[in-house]
């Protein structure tokens, strides 16, 4: 069979061969955009989504913490790493991601920086883990925590919060009673307030406040009503505002819970991750089942 191909005006009549050659050139150029498409999916996928630590349970044999992306405008949960180590603390960096791992399998003990390739899927080890800083930031104006977006400061002292705009006062809050001894004398807090953190587009704020090292009592601040709302028990430092969303991210405290399927009982550590909408109220699970999920990182652009 003879196809008939119009060029220029003028007919060209091309055989067989002829038309399995064009046909053999058209595919290979179709999947050649197509891998470049994905290869630049794959250097650019770091940006835009929240990795965190997260551990499946196995009913036999170890099981460890994986690296894991959850991406907030599609819900989607994807697993990026399977390797038998943990991965801990991950954090994006320049399109990779690195993370913390130690040689014992429940402590940290020899802990190593590593770098997790994800379009090559290669881990190695890159230096010593991260430092905490040698001290912390010094407040200002007397407060034992300060945060400031544009005009608006927020203040915490033991548990006394309050917000300015423009160098004016516009809210004062109490988050926790401090104790009163028989004598009248103002004891310690309770919960004081230990961390403020104002949305990216600074519609709300986030405030933290703790009497256990474990756990925080969280509280949210909208500064155009003036209103304080607590919404969450939650891991120390583990919220975090979704950008371009005005939602929060945070990981439950821990908890035990049996292993299902395990040959003999066997209770292990599970925590969950929630996203939390501070307009209508309402929290939803992001992780669930008998899983550990903590260290929850914003990958930016």
């Amino acid at each position: 069979m003879a196809w008939v191909k119009i060029v220029a005006g003028s007919a060209v009549v091309l055989n067989g061969a002829q038309m399995k050659s064009r046909t053999s050139q058209i595919l290979i150029l179709i999947l050649s955009l197509f891998l470049a498409s994905s290869l630049s999916g794959q250097t650019s996928s770091v940006s835009g989504q929240v990795v965190f630590s997260r551990r499946v349970y196995n009913e036999q044999g170890p099981s460890y913490q994986q690296i894991w992306a959850w991406f907030p405008s599609s819900g989607v949960l994807k697993a990026l790493t399977r390797s038998p180590r943990n991965h801990l603390l991950p954090a994006c960096t320049g399109g990779k991601i690195t993370f913390v791992s130690s040689e014992g399998e429940e402590n940290r003990v020899n802990s190593k920086l590593w770098s997790f390739d994800p379009a090559s899927g290669e881990e190695r080890v890159i230096g010593p883990p991260p430092m905490p800083p040698d001290h912390e930031p010094k407040p200002k104006n007397g407060c034992d925590v300060f945060a400031k977006a544009g005009s608006l400061e927020a203040c915490g002292k033991a548990e006394n919060l309050s917000v300015s705009r423009d160098n004016k006062a516009i809210g004062h809050f109490k988050t926790d009673e401090c104790s009163i001894d028989e004598h009248g004398t103002l004891g310690k807090c309770e919960a004081p307030i230990v961390s403020l953190v104002w949305s990216p587009d600074a519609k709300w704020l986030s405030v933290g406040g703790t009497d256990d090292l474990h756990e925080w009592e969280y509280y949210i601040v909208n500064p155009a009503t003036m209103k304080l709302t607590r919404f969450a028990t939650a891991l120390p430092d583990s919220v975090l505002w979704l950008p371009g969303r005005d939602e929060l991210l945070y990981a439950t405290p821990e908890y035990t819970a049996p292993l299902p399927g395990a040959r003999r009982a066997r209770q292990v550590w599970v925590q969950q991750l929630i996203q939390f909408d501070p307009a209508t109220g309402k929290s939803t699970a992001i992780t669930s089942g008998v899983t550990n999920n903590l260290d929850a990182s914003l990958c930016n652009p």
